[in-house]
C-alpha cells in the first residue's frame, strides 16, 4: 500500500513539475510575443491612414495581421520575429520564418494593403528555402522591389534564385536567376504575372480545416516565380504542388 502511495505521489511530483514548467513557457513566450509586437502605418486605396498591427504568438505558433476589423492568421509561424516594411505608402510588407524539416530554412513573405475596411493580400509566396543534404546545397529566394505610385502604375519587379550546387553529383547543379514584373489587379487588389481560366479539379489544403475537392471555373490572377506558382482564390493565396493540390497560407476573418 505504502509502495503503491509513494508512486502516486512522484507521479503526480511530475505532472506538477511538467505543467509548472509548460506555465513558465508560455509566460515567456507571451512576454516575448509582446515585447515583438509591431504596427505599421500605410494608406487605404481610399485615401486614410490605417494602422497595420502584427502580432506574434510564440506560444501557439501563429502571427496574426489586424487592421479595423480585418484580421488575417498565419499558421505554423516559427519563433523569430517578422521583418515589417512599409512599401511606398500603400503597402506593407512582412517577411516571416516557417517552420521547415531537419536543415531547411524556410520563410515567406506577405504584401498587404487596405482597402475601405478590408486587408488584401496583394501577395503571399514562398520567400526562401535553403537545406543542405549530403554535400548538397539548395538555395531558393526572391528580392521584391515596388514600382509606381497609384494603381494604375504599381508593378512589382521580382528577382528569383534557384540554385543546386553537389560535387558529388555534378550532373544535377543548375544556378537559375530571372526577373519578372507582376502587374496589379485594382479590381482585385492583387499582384499577378498573368490571368488563367481554370476549369479543373483540385484537392485544396486549407490552413484549419481537412483537405476537400473543388472545382474551380473561372478566370484567377496566378503569380509565377520560378518553379513556384500560385493562385489567387477566395480573397487568399495557394502554392501549387504535385497532383492538382492547393495549399493556403492564412485564414482571414472579419468582426
Amino acid at each position: 500500500m505504502n509502495k503503491v502511495l509513494i508512486i502516486t505521489a512522484c507521479l503526480l511530483l511530475v505532472i506538477f513539475k511538467s505543467a509548472f514548467a509548460q506555465d513558465q513557457l508560455k509566460i515567456a513566450e507571451d512576454r516575448d510575443s509582446k515585447k515583438d509586437a509591431q504596427t505599421g502605418t500605410i494608406k487605404s486605396f481610399d485615401g486614410s491612414d490605417q494602422k497595420v498591427h502584427v502580432m506574434p504568438d510564440y506560444f501557439n505558433r501563429l502571427l496574426k495581421i489586424s487592421c479595423l476589423k480585418d484580421t488575417i492568421t498565419i499558421f505554423d509561424y516559427w519563433g523569430v520575429p517578422a521583418e515589417v516594411t512599409v512599401l511606398n505608402k500603400n503597402f506593407i510588407k512582412i517577411s516571416y520564418a516557417v517552420r521547415g524539416g531537419s536543415g531547411v530554412g524556410l520563410g515567406n513573405i506577405l504584401l498587404l494593403c487596405v482597402n475601405g475596411t478590408r486587408l488584401y493580400e496583394a501577395m503571399h509566396v514562398l520567400e526562401y528555402i535553403n537545406g543542405e543534404s549530403g554535400d548538397e546545397q539548395d538555395l531558393y529566394k526572391i528580392k521584391v522591389t515596388l514600382n509606381g505610385d497609384n494603381k494604375k502604375t504599381y508593378k512589382l519587379l521580382v528577382g528569383v534564385h534557384d540554385s543546386v550546387k553537389s560535387r558529388a553529383t555534378p550532373a544535377i547543379n543548375y544556378n537559375y536567376n530571372n526577373q519578372t514584373v507582376l502587374s496589379f489587379d485594382a479590381g482585385r487588389n492583387v499582384f499577378y504575372s498573368v490571368k488563367e481560366d481554370i476549369y479543373d479539379s483540385f484537392t485544396i489544403y486549407p490552413t484549419t480545416q481537412k483537405n476537400y475537392k473543388e472545382k474551380l471555373k473561372g478566370n484567377y490572377p496566378v503569380i509565377i516565380l520560378g518553379k513556384e506558382t500560385y493562385y489567387y482564390i477566395k480573397g487568399g493565396w495557394y502554392n501549387l504542388g504535385r497532383n492538382n493540390e492547393l495549399s493556403g497560407f492564412t485564414t482571414h476573418t472579419a468582426r
